[in-house]
């Protein structure tokens, strides 16, 4: 007798294929959930270091949070705010251009000297006839305070601020014997400058450095005498964190090859 052939009944087998989705899928908005719970403390720390940034509270230097509770974002214990900072340095900017303004005004300088604020710091401008004699890279005596004033009331009562001494010229040609060329007049006058500074204005040596430009950084076409005149001249730059890269970067080198 032949053996009689039992069929199972798969008719219902669907069904573990769609109890299997259906946990995958309450899993997945357990975990989406939990992720979306929003840490209301370290929300309002936040919009207050934020609000902070922009004028509109009190001054925060950090946002600070903890590791308990879920968030989508778990911000580390003490976090930096990235914004605060330049905020703080644009007000600290504005003060110090107020500051060598009224020093410009005080000591009759204005028209001589001109401050400018630009992308990459405070300019300070001096007109070459208020320092040196046409030709010379020498400061004559008189003139000297004015620098000495610019230091010590000023530069030097901002540690951590890199400073650089430009020198400028215009594109008539040299006639003299101690300068070869434009360059080497710009470069003399930038370094009396910086040495003046430091010996008796009180900045630190390693903060402050010369640039020579010679006649290629004019302020307006080398056209006629008076666009001359204002090309002649000495650039003390109080440089933005952001724009002191370079200098730091060269006195790291310099430590460097001097170990």
């Amino acid at each position: 007798m032949a053996k009689e052939k039992v069929v199972k009944d798969t008719s219902e087998r669907y069904l573990l294929t769609y109890a299997d989705l259906m946990n995958l899928l309450l899993i997945l908005f357990i975990v989406l959930y939990s992720m979306s719970q929003v840490n209301t403390e370290k929300f309002q720390q936040l919009s207050q270091s934020l609000s902070s940034a922009f004028g509109n509270g009190e001054t925060a230097y950090v946002i600070q949070g903890g590791s308990s509770g879920n968030s989508l974002i778990d911000f580390p214990a003490t976090m930096p705010s990235p914004v605060i900072p330049s905020k703080i340095e644009d007000q600290q900017m504005e003060a110090l251009e107020k500051e060598i303004n009224s020093l410009v005004d005080s000591e009759g300088l204005k028209g001589n000297v001109a401050v400018t604020m630009q992308e990459r710091g405070i300019v300070v401008t001096i007109n070459e006839k208020i320092l040196f004699k046409s030709g010379s890279a020498i400061i004559e005596p008189k003139d000297q305070d004015t620098v000495i004033k610019i230091g010590k009331d000023i530069l030097s009562k901002i540690p951590n601020k890199h400073i650089r001494v430009e020198g400028h010229t215009d594109n008539v040609p040299m006639k003299s014997t101690l300068y070869a060329s434009n360059w080497e007049l710009s470069a003399g006058r930038a370094i009396n400058v910086l040495k003046l500074l430091v010996e008796k204005g009180g900045i630190n040596p390693k903060m402050i450095h010369p640039v020579p430009y010679g006649e290629y950084s004019p302020l307006v076409p080398n056209t006629t005498d008076a666009n001359r005149a204002k090309n002649r001249r000495v650039d003390i730059v109080i440089l933005r964190d952001s724009s002191s890269k370079g200098e730091a970067n060269t006195d790291n080198n310099e430590s460097s090859i001097a170990k």
